[in-house]
């Protein structure tokens, strides 16, 4: 319990002594530490820290339970590379840059620990305020902040009903041993869902990554969106399993996962491309959750418990990878100062072998290439699709099926966008572009740490999955020994042992590498051929082309257009969600202008003529 209070105390210290900017960071630092520490105490022997009665029907209460221990783990992990990475990275910015992030950092760790609705809402604000201030840190980006801040208070105000409602219900604003309507189930789920940026509430995520430092971006787009998920088990927990929330969910997810690598395909932004993946990869993690949640509600526990614990690796796959890839990609991007995929090329010479090999590990990642835990996660997930139809509602049945579909063709864009950012960046050609030199020792420490975990935690994931609390699921057959073959179901439907299988993979890689080294000669490079003339810089095949084909079969959808302008012609595609909120801020202004016109006219008779009409509406309701 102690390292919960220390935890704060760090947090707190480290937003107070920003004058010492590194100092400050590495505040944060031993903060996440003690935070990860926290979330092991939590996980083997849960705990609170008591209740705090403010008044009657108030009371505070704080503490560690399974739930939130392992979202815990998860995040303080992805909290320890970004605050070790500013340490370097933050030299670039204002001194107000570690106030923020520490405080932000501590509003997740209130959700996070929060047991009543009180504390939960000021660690939320807390979170999305400071989040909105560590975008602004980046000069022109007061639009994109200002769409995050606008989306963050509607999944506040949201959560303020929700907790409303829990209120009324059981007079209480406790969130332990209470039971929620389904007003507060829905509420609650649109703020999460907001904050996950789920299709189709997902467009402030975009514009806020690509403006935001790299290091505010791994926040946003990993931790902060964790604590949607986090809400979302937390919800369901008070107020059950309902079916038409699973399958609710499945929509929404299977949707948002396959809009996100679509248009992740087509992204040619630095960070637009990551951006796009967390939507794919947070609608995977809710169409699961939903699965689980319809298995639950027909009774069918071990499919459920299978699917809950995919939700979970699923979770901490995307957090700890695409944490990995921002901090890589914005590694690239503050060398080389380029923004677009197609400028950053080379990274590997130019930049730095540790940034390169931290964005061909995160992509092989999200490509599911074996034993990685993103090649884990989507097992799961395609095994926990596949027993779908264990469930007798027809509805639930086809509406699995067809978020199945969804999911496959999600997973097979998002491996062919993360083949186009790590082959034009970490391995594309080297065009001769000089980074500008960088502190870069912690930066390279937090991106090695997080290629470490990715790798481990893939290789035994069989522990990872027992350390979460789900042994049942653990065996052995075939020669492998127990507990390294993770089952999909009872009795037993579909097995996998990363372990096993990179044991193999590394043998089988032993003689190539032996016959490669003996050889003894070296890779030699030369330029396309190009009948007899020299290569020009435009008539490399460009990152753009790559996509283009896709973009033109796809252009109903993209809404594809080529663009002139003077002697220059590109093709551009765009997200026509942005379009239907564009849409809404215009009608918005266009009212307000004309309400303002109408009642606000300057005439003193129609003021007077409204105060007499609430004198006389006054009247009539006490009378």
């Amino acid at each position: 319990m102690n390292f919960m209070y220390f935890t704060f105390l760090f947090f707190a210290f480290g937003a107070l002594i920003t004058f010492w900017k590194k100092t400050s960071y590495l505040m944060a630092t031993c903060a996440s530490v003690l935070a990860f520490i926290t979330s092991i105490v939590g996980l083997n022997a849960p705990f609170s820290s008591g209740i705090y009665k403010i008044f009657d029907g108030f009371e505070l209460s704080i503490g560690i339970d399974h739930t939130s221990a392992i979202f815990l783990l998860i995040a303080s992990i992805s909290w320890f590379a970004i605050t070790l990475y500013s340490i370097d990275y933050g030299v670039n910015y204002s001194k107000k840059m570690p106030i923020f992030l520490n405080t932000a950092f501590l509003g997740m760790f209130m959700v996070l620990i929060a047991k009543d609705a009180i504390t939960f809402i000021i660690g939320w604000e807390i979170a999305t305020i400071f989040s909105y201030l560590l975008i602004m840190e980046h000069k022109h980006s007061f639009k994109e902040a200002f769409e995050f801040l606008a989306f963050g208070e509607v999944s506040t105000i949201t959560l303020l009903i929700a907790f409303a409602s829990l209120y009324f219900k059981n007079h209480s604003f406790s969130l332990v041993g209470v039971h929620g309507t389904w007003i507060f189930l829905l509420m609650a789920t649109i703020a999460f869902m907001t904050k996950m940026g789920i299709f189709p509430l997902h467009t402030w995520l975009i514009g806020a990554h690509s403006k935001a430092p790299s290091n505010v971006s791994a926040f946003l787009s990993a931790p902060l969106t964790l604590m949607g998920v986090y809400g979302l088990t937390r919800a369901l927990s008070i107020s059950g399993r309902p079916e038409w929330w699973g399958i609710m969910a499945m929509v929404f997810g299977g949707t948002s996962a396959f809009w996100g690598a679509l248009q992740a395909v087509a992204a040619k932004g630095l960070k637009i491309l990551p951006a796009y993946s967390t939507v794919e990869n947070d609608g995977t993690i809710l169409a699961t959750l939903g699965l689980s949640i319809t298995a639950f509600a027909f009774h069918i526990n071990v499919l459920g418990e299978f699917a809950m614990l995919t939700t979970l690796i699923l979770t901490f796959s995307h957090v700890i990878t695409k944490t990995l890839l921002f901090l890589a990609v914005g590694h690239a991007k503050e060398a080389l100062n380029e923004e677009s995929i197609d400028n950053v090329r080379g990274v590997w010479k130019a930049v730095g072998k540790i940034p390169a090999f931290s964005i061909v590990i995160s992509a092989l990642s999200f490509s599911v290439f074996p034993p990685l835990i993103g090649y884990v996660a989507e097992w799961m997930t395609l095994e926990t699709l596949f027993q779908s139809y264990k469930i007798p509602s027809m509805t639930a049945r086809i509406t699995a099926a067809f978020i199945g579909i969804l999911l496959a063709l999600a997973m097979g864009m998002a491996a062919f966008s993360m083949v186009k950012l790590a082959g034009y960046t970490a391995l594309g050609y080297d065009h001769g572009k000089r980074a500008k030199k960088i502190p870069h020792f912690n930066m390279n420490l937090a991106e090695i740490i997080l290629v470490f975990v990715i790798a481990v935690a893939g290789f035994l994931s069989p522990l990872v999955v027992r350390f979460f609390g789900y042994k049942e699921f653990l065996s052995g057959l075939l020669g492998v020994p127990k507990p390294y073959l993770i089952l999909s179901s009872h009795p037993i439907f579909g097995v996998v042992s990363p372990t096993f299988l990179a044991v193999v993979l590394g043998v089988l890689g032993v003689f190539p590498l032996i016959f490669y080294l003996a050889k003894g000669k070296k890779v030699k490079r030369v330029d396309a051929w190009n009948g007899g003339e020299v290569l020009r810089e435009v008539e490399y095949f460009s990152a753009p082309a790559y996509s283009f084909t896709l973009e033109y079969i796809l252009r109903k959808v993209y809404a594809t257009k080529e663009v002139k302008e003077k002697n220059k012609r590109y093709v551009r595609v765009k997200d026509v969600v942005q379009d239907m909120y564009t849409g809404i801020l215009v009608g918005a202004r266009a009212t307000s202008l004309a309400l303002s016109r109408t009642l606000m006219n300057g005439h003193v008779y129609s003021y007077i003529l409204y105060i007499l009409a609430v004198f006389v509406l006054i009247f009539f309701m006490v009378r």
